[in-house]
């Protein structure tokens, strides 16, 4: 699951420790090789969406089939996962879906300024619940200060959790955010349960879009009931194989 990377502040008459002088390195060998990877794919990129822990890929799998000409981009940190999921797009041809072993910030940090996502998606991300825990939170101030120049100006932000405390977090960061406003109704670009959905009895969503920037229709586009609803699953039907 997707987790805030922490930052590195070091005054200039301080001396590096050989440890987070190792990390830092480490990074940057990281982003280089992110950078080179994804220069190809970004260039052509008319339409973008990004997903942020794609776990197996099934939600995005989904979304590319039906968008064919929508380049997407899933994220996650987990080897096993991203194997999985591009195993799915080389089964079904897709050749605008991409999966990357990538932490969101690292990724995030090196995109080029001329990329603008339609849509980041997170869904379902470690609550991280203790208190103490709470600055791993993907879901802060910082986060969208830095994905707020990559959206186009109708772009969204969309974020859903079983995890009640979680979402009321992430409601307050985003609705005191200068340069956010949350949508009322919701707006949901595309459904489909997830493995890791179906497991879940209950979760809330929210959308959020840059308060700068035209507004376009979204009467086709999936709305969900106000946002202090929550959805839950009748447990008479058995989840759906994906």
């Amino acid at each position: 699951m997707p987790s805030h990377s922490p930052q590195y502040a070091i005054a200039p008459d301080q001396a590096i420790p050989d440890g987070l002088r190792d990390a830092i390195e480490r990074k940057g060998v990281r982003q280089q090789e992110l950078r080179a990877r994804m220069d190809p794919i970004l260039s052509t990129a008319q339409h973008a969406v990004l997903e942020i822990g794609c776990g197996h890929g099934h939600w995005l799998t989904a979304y590319a089939t039906a968008h064919p000409a929508t380049t997407c981009i899933g994220l996650d940190i987990i080897s096993q996962r991203v194997a999985k999921s591009q195993l799915k797009a080389t089964k079904r041809q897709l050749n605008n879906l991409h999966f990357i072993k990538a932490e969101a910030i690292e990724f995030i940090e090196i995109l080029p300024p001329s990329v603008s996502f339609d849509w980041i998606m997170v869904l379902f991300p470690d609550p991280w619940p203790k208190k103490r825990h709470h600055r791993r939170r993907l879901i802060q101030s910082s986060f969208l200060d830095l994905i707020h120049p990559f959206m186009t100006p109708d772009g969204k932000l969309c974020f859903r959790t079983d995890d009640d405390p979680y979402f009321s977090w992430a409601r307050d960061i985003i609705g005191n955010h200068p340069k956010w406003r949350l949508d009322e109704p919701t707006i949901w670009p595309f459904e489909c349960e997830t493995l890791f959905q179906a497991m879940m009895d209950h979760w809330q969503s929210l959308s959020a879009g840059i308060t700068d920037g035209s507004q376009t229709d979204f009467s086709q586009v999936l709305r969900h009931p106000a946002d202090n609803c929550r959805w839950y699953k009748i447990p008479d039907i058995p989840p759906r194989k994906t």
